[in-house]
């Protein structure tokens, strides 16, 4: 899937949850999402941002703080993941492993205070539970535990999905937690973003899919932060075009 998603705005959660005015600041993503099953257990996941560009405009935020203008455009941090199906049953269970590379500069911008990464290799260790119910509705219950390095804060991270398919089209409730456990002594980034330190937010997303002949298929989600720390506190937008590779029967058979 290649997609296109969008958060700008001036205002933001501060490092005590509340949310306080900042000089515009604007973090524009072009991502690609592939997954290839090797086999019907062995998954492989890749998310790459090849293009990110943040913005600020200049001013002072509720704090005091001044901004002067600045622009960081670049490759964003790469996530590689390999996926397990522990049960395939009724109800599903698969055990993940993701490991994020630091390609995205941490250090952008004139100013050095733009990031277009978080500067850190960290691991995250994940497990999904799924089932499918009756008239085509589906749930998927997640929880992980992520390991950062460079002096940030593990995190657990936690939700999951609601939604229902019919034909070509598919509807889906998301909500994703994600809570620091405040392990490190890291001073928090004045600069309001997404890879902030000591980042946690609630987020509910609903998205859409529809899926055209040959496999080819639209998608758009709208994301809301219904709390946060050190963060944007404004609606994300997403969009893109998602492609499904399918085996022939043949090759399926062998």
């Amino acid at each position: 899937m290649l997609s296109q998603r969008m958060i700008s705005g001036r205002f933001y959660f501060n490092s005590t949850r509340q949310v306080i005015a900042s000089p515009s600041l604007g973090l524009h993503t072009s991502n690609l999402y592939a997954e290839y099953g090797f086999t019907n257990k062995f998954t492989a996941i890749l998310f790459s941002p090849f293009l990110t560009l943040a913005s600020r405009e200049s001013g002072i935020d509720s704090n005091g703080t001044v901004f002067t203008a600045d622009k960081a455009i670049g490759f964003g941090d790469i996530d590689i993941g390999l996926k397990y199906g522990l049960l395939n049953k009724k109800l599903k269970l698969a055990a993940s492993a993701f490991f994020g590379i630091p390609s995205g500069n941490y250090n952008g911008g004139s100013t050095g205070s733009l990031h277009l990464g978080d500067g850190e290799f960290n691991q995250m260790l994940k497990l999904d539970a799924s089932m499918g119910l009756a008239k085509g509705m589906f749930f998927t219950v997640f929880a992980g535990i992520n390991n950062r390095t460079k002096q940030f804060s593990d995190e657990v991270h936690y939700g999951g999905e609601y939604g229902i398919s019919k034909k070509n089209f598919t509807a889906i409730l998301k909500v994703y937690a994600r809570n620091s456990l405040f392990n490190e002594i890291r001073k928090d980034s004045p600069i309001p973003g997404i890879y902030s330190d000591n980042v946690e937010y609630l987020a509910i997303s609903p998205q859409i899919l529809y899926t055209f002949k040959g496999n080819i298929g639209i998608m758009g989600e709208l994301g809301f932060a219904v709390l946060g720390r050190n963060i944007i506190a404004a609606p994300s937008f997403n969009f893109g075009f998602y492609w499904k590779l399918e085996k022939s029967e043949s090759k399926k058979q062998d």
